[in-house]
């Protein structure tokens, strides 16, 4: 009977330990468990911002709250599900399951908001963990998306374009007490990209065309100004489209020029003085070598240089570039960098251009004329600007300079030109003959009547693997600088495949550049001279004698205010973008050793 008795009072003790520790447990989960959700075993960094050059939000990160499960400490699955579907989309049995038939900790729901997430965690149900993360946003949504590129869930995984190529500098932390990655500052105006995108949009669909393309690039710095490409895309949600939509065909579409390389051979013979100004070549409307027979659209008679590139002369320029060795033409366009990627990013496509033991008897000819080679549409804006400009070739700029967190900057990249020796002659009447064009040539529907365009169209026949040229099928493009008399900007609008029963350059890109450039005018010679070429002179007219004291922000632009931050050497923090409301410390105050002065921006 003793015996008896002692088993039960053994068993009754077993039972009320076994209770005893299951409360601890539960308790412990109760009250503890909110406090262990928002310990992370390893802080992330913050990716930093990507502003345009007038200091506009591009690209930032924000917090973001995600729902994780560890079913060991879950307590009753289907009774946490109910709880969570309230929150979450996601049916009861489905969050119940998940719990029952996973071993290890998982995440639940990413990238949900805030308060949602925090009232989840308010009922401190056991085993539900909050992580806090960052979710990148793109606040104009398609603006400039295909350059911009985008990140992943996680927005330390760059997929494409700026964010790819800088994702190391976005994740690099300032310094240990600052876990937020460097700001990357382009040369991307967004009043030109709206402007470039809302036209090149238009005439996309107008012509039913496959692709459009359109650069604008300063000649004098390689400095991109705007770069679109359609089809597009909104990278908030990028897995919504095609990779067709999300590629920066600006860099990566490569297509025979067509006749916007004529002026590259006249060049050529105008740098190597082998052709007369008055000299005339004559066009019966068609010209043969060998067994080849190529077409001109008209029968232009006597043309000359000026006349050649005036009408688009397929005949005239054969004909012309008879006068060039092949050894000159070869070096010319290899040191136009035809053939070879610009140096913007290894991303790039590198075209096609033939080594000159390959070529035949008639290899210059078809390049004349732009056929038998291909480019990017950036390797050709990039090659003409040197058409123009003197003869230097910028590697493309697409960052201007980089800023740690408080706004220091920690790289700035500078043009760093190669110079081929084109002369100023040559490049004059390059000038005069594509004015021309655009006054009364093949480029007529890009003419301003009170702002002079130099340009020339480009209607390609494209051509198929295997099937040779195809009937109907064309590239359509205008190439051309502004102001004519001494040009600060190179364009190309390209508009592949186009659908439409027009589908020269002449009539259907022409037009495109024209209304951008009419739009742009006024952002070119007075707002960007002003706070984007001459930066340096901006800062300088505040006055910074007192440089004891706080100067007074309020009212000034963000890339005013960085100008003036260059006089003092303090950190700094600013936030959001547009024009300064709100300051600390205040104007006028003292300024205090390791202070960080915050500007907030609306």
């Amino acid at each position: 009977m003793n015996e008896y008795k002692i088993r039960l009072r053994f068993l009754f003790i077993i039972l009320v330990a076994s209770f005893f520790i299951l409360f601890l447990r539960v308790s412990y989960l109760t009250f503890f468990n909110n406090r262990l959700s928002d310990t992370k075993p390893d802080p992330k960094v913050q990716r930093g911002i990507i502003f345009d050059r007038r200091g506009l939000e591009l690209a930032v990160s924000q917090d973001s709250s995600t729902i994780g499960i560890n079913p060991d400490e879950v307590y009753d699955a289907n009774f946490t599900a109910s709880k969570l579907t309230k929150f979450i989309d996601m049916p009861e049995k489905k969050i119940s399951d998940m719990i029952l038939e996973k071993e290890k900790y998982f995440l639940l729901k990413r990238e949900m908001d805030n308060i949602a997430a925090k009232k989840i965690m308010d009922m401190s149900l056991p085993g539900v963990r909050l992580e806090k993360e960052y979710k990148r946003i793109y606040p104009n949504g398609r603006l400039a998306s295909n350059l911009l590129g985008f990140t992943g869930m996680d927005d330390n995984k760059a997929l494409s374009g700026i964010e790819f190529m800088y994702n190391e500098e976005l994740l690099t932390p300032t310094d240990k007490s600052l876990a937020r990655g460097h700001d990357i500052h382009l040369t991307i105006d967004s009043l030109i990209q709206f402007k470039l995108e809302t036209t090149l949009e238009k005439s996309f669909l107008e012509t039913k065309s496959k692709k459009a393309i359109g650069i604008f690039m300063d000649v004098h710095t390689g400095k991109v100004l705007a770069m679109a490409s359609f089809p597009n895309f909104d990278p908030n949600k990028y897995s919504n489209f095609p990779a067709e939509a999300t590629t920066n065909w600006a860099i990566r579409h490569v297509y025979e020029p067509g006749s916007t390389m004529k002026i590259f051979t006249a060049m050529i013979l105008l740098n190597e003085k082998m052709i007369d100004l008055n000299e005339k070549f004559y066009c019966p409307g068609y010209v043969e070598f060998g067994n080849t027979l190529i077409r001109c659209t008209d029968q232009h008679g006597l043309v000359d240089i000026d006349e050649i590139l005036q009408y688009s002369c397929n005949v005239g320029i054969i004909k012309a570039a008879k006068k060039l060795p092949d050894e000159i033409i070869y070096k010319y366009l290899k040191n136009f960098r035809f053939g070879e990627r610009t140096g913007l990013t290894s991303l790039e496509n590198k075209g096609y251009f033939p080594n000159i033991k390959d070529w035949n008897s008639s290899t210059a000819y078809y390049i004349a004329i732009g056929q038998g080679l291909e480019v990017t549409p950036l390797q050709l804006v990039t090659s003409a600007a040197g058409i123009v400009n003197g003869g230097r070739i910028h590697t493309p700029l697409l960052v201007s300079h980089i800023t740690d967190a408080y706004g220091d900057i920690v790289k700035r990249i500078t043009p760093d030109p190669v110079f081929l020796g084109i002369e100023e002659g040559a490049t004059k009447h390059i000038l005069r003959a594509m004015t021309k064009v655009v006054k009364q040539g093949t480029g007529r529907n890009a003419y301003l009547e009170d702002y002079a365009i130099a340009g020339k169209t480009g209607t390609a026949q494209k051509a198929k693997p295997g099937k040779g040229y195809v009937q109907g099928l064309h590239s359509a493009s205008f190439l051309g600088f502004f102001p004519a008399e001494n040009p600060k900007i190179v364009g190309l609008i390209l508009l592949d495949e186009p659908g439409s029963e027009l589908h020269s350059g002449g009539g259907i890109a022409a037009p495109v550049f024209r209304d951008v450039v009419e739009s742009i005018i006024p952002l070119i010679d007075f707002t960007e001279q002003s706070n984007t070429y001459t930066l340096p002179k901006l800062a300088k007219q505040t006055d910074h004698k007192k440089q004891d004291h706080v100067p007074n922000f309020i009212g000034k632009s963000l890339r005013e205010s960085i100008g003036i931050f260059q006089h003092y050497n303090v950190k700094y923090k600013v936030y959001g973008s547009g024009f300064c409301t709100k300051q600390d410390p205040e104007p006028g105050s003292p300024i205090r050793k390791n202070e960080v002065w915050s500007l907030y921006f609306e």
